[in-house]
């Protein structure tokens, strides 16, 4: 297959083809048949490309290990694609984003704090040539496979590159307030308002004329070679941020990405416009100067939701088919002729995948549930995409023609003119009223509905020959009407021998004194790890920055629990607080004392800004004059390693086990960690027939779900908002026995589990 390019569109052997993509991560569905059934389901909605991230991590869990098996046989994945007859867009990094631990990067790499991650600091180029050697390893591995593929379109060699400056000082202290105060979404709510948005555009039409606008670096002249060195053949492009007034050219296209709708904490609706940046992209590219497509290389699908937000079922209907009605002409009327949208199909952040700022669904709100139902978005896109391939050549060729207007000052026109005098139109109305536009196009005219965007086709003699209006069906279709198992019994047990100063700790790894007790640095990365000090004598109290979240015990008795998770939106400094421990008075006893410190990590930030160093686990621990040895373990069970673990409970000793009715709460005195286990058949047709939930109604303050071993969930009872947790296919047997087992930790009075229930999931 033979892929070129001019200004107006890419050409596939000679043919000139419109592309609409949209984001799978086969990282958040472990199962080959999942793959192959949402890759149908893409297809369906009449997309013909599918985009997919190569996720570095994922892939190698210790410097120079790969493992490309199982659910990380991407040979298979790309198989699949070709099967069924859909383009293939990569992206390996090396840097990805995706809400995911580190951006994509392995624990090892950010392990090493002397790197300059993606060749730059302090908000400039810095050529490390380090970092440049590991990311030459990793494309080794994973470009050539990739460079082979008979449907490879496009390859991505960096993703989301900027030099925005990363707040830092009073700054910085400035934006905890703000968070604290009104919202983590402060800065996008902040970026809606009128005025703000008035002078950010115009910013953003001052950069189309400044030197800086048009940007070119070694590391990307890097790639680059690296790449075609390799074997790529494919035009290779960059996704350029919206926001950074900043293209990076090293590259055949230049990519940008957008979104347009990132407030949620009020309706959009009627709020001035959200569009207003996607209504420059054709000034913009035209600005930048390279003879390349106009690619939106991520638009909006949908919405991450943060810890402590509202829920999938929320953004879902926050963003409405209206939302993706929009954009998708939006972008149709500045001329683009690559849309990918990111998502089109949500997933699930599996064991310890995610950013901090995200939970486990990764349900997005895309078109694509990620229980894989296709929603009243999807639909949206698919009507959108039958306009798009109906006029797929004449919207290709056609260019702006600033001659037509509408006579509302309140209705967006714009309209693209082919050399055969064939125009399409495109009208918004952004209010809440209905409007009537009347163009100066013949006697032609449409209604346009409140928040809504219609597409005239007008021929030579300005007779309407096609439309697109607006897409108004926002029903979902009903789950389907199945009845699951019930779960019970359920066996408890506390794992609280950590606690215990007879707790037998030899086989754990000791630090030696004064070395430092960072995730990273002890070379756990990812999740839980056990801390035990023992001290003689008489501590008065200790000072602790541990992150994110901890709870420390003396002698088994808890001192305290913290939630030091302060930046909810997890970009930049962590905003962490550094707390005072004092220990009551008599609870030091004669001799040796122990201190244990249970912390969990919640990822590394995802690296949109410069904070991918940001330590993890117990940054800073200050115990006075008072020595104290430390031991540690990884994990918050036994034998639970990795960034996506597995857990074999028929090898743990869990200590003694009692059946137990659900709800559930363990003795005043005892703190820790408490095991629930069950188990469940499940007789299904094939994955997602249908999609299966488990439903979580409480359980005080933290808990690990863990399914046949996987670790599948993570649940946060004052925070939330997720309670119903997919289980999803790969990992649970859709015929015969499941294993299900919940992991609780206990931070203070409230104990236990509450019912627990499975449900057809969405």
């Amino acid at each position: 297959m033979e892929v070129s390019f001019d200004r107006r569109s890419l050409r596939v052997d000679g043919q000139r083809r419109f592309i609409l993509s949209g984001a799978l991560h086969y990282y958040r569905h472990p199962s080959p048949e999942v793959w192959r059934d949402r890759l149908r389901k893409i297809k369906a909605l009449g997309l013909n490309a599918v985009d997919i991230y190569f996720y570095w991590s994922f892939h190698s869990p210790a410097e120079g290990e790969y493992d490309f098996s199982g659910p990380r046989d991407v040979a298979r994945l790309m198989d699949l694609v070709e099967e069924e007859g859909l383009y293939l867009i990569a992206r390996p990094g090396p840097y990805i984003c995706s809400e995911v631990d580190g951006g994509g990067f392995p624990g090892w790499l950010l392990a090493k704090r002397h790197l300059n991650l993606r060749c730059k600091r302090d908000g400039k180029f810095v050529y490390d040539p380090e970092y440049m050697k590991y990311v030459r390893q990793w494309f080794e591995q994973i470009v050539p496979p990739i460079a082979q593929r008979p449907n490879l379109l496009l390859f991505q060699i960096e993703n989301e590159y900027h030099f925005l400056p990363t707040p830092r000082g009073q700054l910085a202290h400035a934006l905890k307030y703000f968070q604290t105060r009104f919202s983590p979404n402060f800065l996008f709510n902040l970026s809606m308002n009128p005025l703000v948005q008035k002078a950010l555009l115009y910013l953003h039409r001052r950069a189309f004329s400044s030197p800086d606008y048009r940007n070119s670096n070694r590391y990307f002249q890097e790639l680059y070679q690296t790449a075609r060195q390799l074997g790529v053949t494919v035009p290779i492009f960059h996704n350029d941020v919206e926001m950074a007034n900043n293209r990076f050219l090293d590259v055949d296209i230049a990519g940008i990405d957008t979104y347009p709708i990132k407030t949620f904490d009020h309706d959009w609706r009627g709020r001035g416009n959200p569009f207003a940046f996607v209504d420059l992209f054709e000034q913009g590219h035209e600005a930048h100067g390279k003879p390349c497509p106009l690619f939106i290389a991520e638009y909006q699908g949908g919405w991450f939701d943060l810890w402590g937000g509202k829920g999938y079922p929320y953004n879902r209907r926050h963003l409405g088919v209206d939302a993706m009605d929009l954009s998708c002409k939006t972008a149709l009327a500045q001329g683009a002729a690559l849309i990918n949208f990111f998502m089109v199909a949500g997933g699930t952040s599996l064991g310890y995948e995610m950013s901090p700022d995200v939970y486990t669904s990764y349900d997005y709100g895309a078109p694509i549930t990620e229980g894989g139902r296709v929603s009243a978005r999807g639909r949206a896109l698919k009507a959108f995409a039958e306009f798009v391939f109906r006029n797929e050549q004449e919207l290709l060729e056609a260019e702006a023609d600033p001659a037509i207007t509408a006579d509302d000052p309140y209705v967006f026109c714009r309209a693209r003119k082919t050399a055969g005098g064939q125009r399409f139109v495109f009208l918004r109305n952004l209010t809440t009223i209905t409007h009537r536009a009347r163009l100066n196009l013949g006697a032609t005219s449409a209604d346009l509905p409140p928040v809504s965007m219609t597409v005239l086709v007008v021929d030579p003699d300005g007779q309407v020959k096609d439309r697109s209006d607006p897409y108004a069906d926002a029903n979902e279709d009903p789950l389907p009407p199945v009845v699951l198992p019930s779960l019970w019994p359920w066996h408890f047990a506390l794992v609280n021998g950590p606690l215990g100063p007879a707790f037998d700790d030899h086989a754990w790894k000791q630090v030696p004194a004064g070395a430092p007790l960072d995730l990273d640095a002890l070379g756990v990365h990812f999740g839980f790890v056990w801390y035990r000090g023992r001290f003689r004598g008489n501590l008065a109290g200790f000072r602790l920055d541990a992150r994110h979240t901890w709870a420390a015990y003396l002698n088994g008795r808890l001192l305290k629990a913290y939630d030091n998770h302060r930046n909810r939106l997890a970009n930049g400094e962590d905003f962490a607080d550094t707390i005072q421990v004092q220990l009551p008075p008599g609870w030091c006893v004669a001799g040796e004392n122990l201190l244990t410190i249970l912390v969990e990590s919640l990822g590394h930030n995802k690296g949109f800004l410069e904070d991918l160093h940001n330590p993890r686990g117990i940054v800073s621990l200050d115990t006075g004059a008072v020595p104290v040895a430390w031991r540690f373990r990884g994990g918050l069970l036994p034998g639970e390693t990795g960034l996506v673990p597995k857990v074999d409970f028929s090898a743990l000793k869990l200590g003694e086990e009692a059946e137990v009715p659900l709800p559930h709460s363990w003795p005043a005195e005892a703190q820790g960690v408490g095991v629930y286990q069950t188990s469940f058949p499940l007789e299904l047709k094939g994955p997602d027939e249908p999609a299966v939930g488990v439903r979580i109604s409480r359980a005080p303050e933290k808990a690990n779900l863990y399914l046949n071993g996987h670790l599948v969930g993570r649940y946060w009872e004052s925070v939330g908002p997720q309670k119903l947790f997919y289980l999803p296919p790969g990992f649970l047997n859709l015929k015969g026995q499941n294993h299900l087992a919940i992991a609780v930790w206990r931070w203070g009075r409230d104990s236990g589990l509450g019912p627990v229930a499975l449900e057809v999931y969405p």
